[in-house]
């Protein structure tokens, strides 16, 4: 038992080195695959845009030999509504905060076994701790993003085995614009495996 969760432990950190060494999670998922979360965004520069309990889905579309399409809903006015997808590679380092996996810095600061409970049950997870930065580049419609990034995966869960984040950064729009300072949580609710159903 103890040499299984040290080797998920060792498989999950190398799938996060810059070096693109190791398994990369996403290589083993499958269409309708899915994991739903929780997910709090406070955002103390403009409150009104906060978001408390919101409902979010990953779900696998499309399995290819180079990667999966990963498609994003969320609950509005009690059905799923798309929020589009992206196509994550499956032989590159796998990049659990979407919004990250372009143009950003990461830097692992820390990495460590911790247990995570979900709905009475407790995962063995691989704790990492990243600082990321990303510059505004206004070419490529992408925003400023500089802070830190944690997050807890495991084996265990389908679409990229991610439990739960936890982001604290700020961000721009343009190089002139006002940082907007964020805090955001994601922690998972419920998966399944090849049996999503919209």
């Amino acid at each position: 038992m103890t040499k299984i969760l040290i080797t998920s432990f060792v498989l999950l950190v190398s799938a996060l080195d810059a070096s693109g060494q190791g398994t990369n999670p996403v290589a083993k998922a499958a269409v309708n695959d899915w994991a739903k979360y929780t997910v709090n965004t406070q955002n103390a520069t403009l409150p009104s845009l906060s978001v408390q309990n919101q409902d979010h889905w990953r779900v696998v579309s499309v399995v290819l030999p180079t990667g999966v399409r990963i498609d994003n809903y969320v609950m509005i006015a009690g059905s799923h509504t798309s929020m589009g997808g992206s196509l994550l590679p499956s032989n590159k380092p796998f990049e659990p905060v979407l919004e990250l996996s372009n143009g950003a810095k990461i830097e692992v600061v820390s990495s460590t076994a911790e247990n995570v409970t979900v709905k009475g049950k407790s995962y063995a997870c691989t704790k990492i701790v990243r600082k990321v930065s990303r510059q505004v580049d206004m070419s490529n419609l992408q925003s400023g993003w500089n802070g830190s990034s944690t997050i807890w995966l495991s084996p265990d869960i389908p679409v990229g085995g991610l439990v739960k984040i936890e982001n604290r950064y700020t961000t721009q729009l343009t190089p002139d614009s006002e940082p907007n300072s964020i805090t955001e949580t994601w922690l998972l609710s419920d998966f399944g495996f090849k049996n999503w159903k919209n």
